[in-house]
């Protein structure tokens, strides 16, 4: 990383899988930070750009790991070549599980999936909150053999940094939007539809102050220097 300021308005790429799962609360916090965005939306087939022309890749994960190992292994190799460019990339949900795999890790199926609010333990708690954040999943993390576990929880890592990229498990982006959307299309037989959104109303003004705490922090250091 050298020393020289990030120019203002460093180009972004946020990688995009589903209509019902944009960047919500991580658009303006972006901005905010000195990115300029461009969505890509790859379920509609749009290209990848070449990863040294962009400062910052978010993705933001697709449903489930099996989509994503039958269908993503050319994402998963255009982030192995963002990070051989020194490309910061971000990710989120399987974004992160994507991420992991890419830097040498892995992913396994949980025990049991997790579909809403949750809590866990942070190494780092003025950055990352220990709760309420949205899960999501049906798999957990192995981390790369270079990075390092910043907040998990009974099931495993929940957030890990290798370098300047950052993986996160949980969905600090979502709005209430977002999350009545994935209630609807949710075909867990576990999933207790209307709990979640009763949680959501209750905890998400505290969680969307602890989401763009985390997602500014990590993106404002980025922002400080040219890759």
């Amino acid at each position: 990383m050298r020393d020289e300021p990030a120019a203002s308005g460093s180009p972004a790429v946020v990688l995009q899988h589903r209509a019902d799962g944009p960047a919500g609360l991580l658009t303006d916090v972006l901005a905010e930070a000195g990115f300029r965005p461009r969505t890509i939306r790859l379920d509609l087939g749009e290209p990848l750009p070449d990863p040294a022309s962009v400062a910052l890749a978010v993705t933001l994960g697709v449903s489930t790991w099996g989509e994503t190992a039958a269908g993503a292994a050319g994402e998963i190799e255009w982030l192995r070549k963002a990070s051989r460019a020194s490309t910061a990339v971000l990710g989120l949900g399987t974004g992160a599980q994507a991420l992991a795999v890419a830097l040498g890790g892995g992913v396994d199926h949980a025990p049991k999936s997790r579909h809403g609010w949750v809590w866990l333990s942070s190494a780092t708690p003025a950055w990352i909150a220990a709760g309420p954040w949205l899960a999501w999943r049906d798999e957990t993390i192995r981390l790369p053999s270079r990075a390092k576990v910043l907040a998990h929880d009974a099931l495993g890592p929940q957030v890990f940094s290798a370098g300047r990229h950052l993986g996160v498990q949980f969905h600090p982006e979502v709005t209430p939007g977002i999350v009545a959307d994935w209630v609807r299309s949710a075909r867990e037989e576990s999933l207790d539809a209307q709990g979640v959104l009763e949680v959501t109303s209750r905890e998400f003004a505290t969680a969307s102050v602890a989401g763009r705490r985390l997602l500014s922090t990590y993106l404002h250091t980025v922002a400080r220097y040219a890759a």
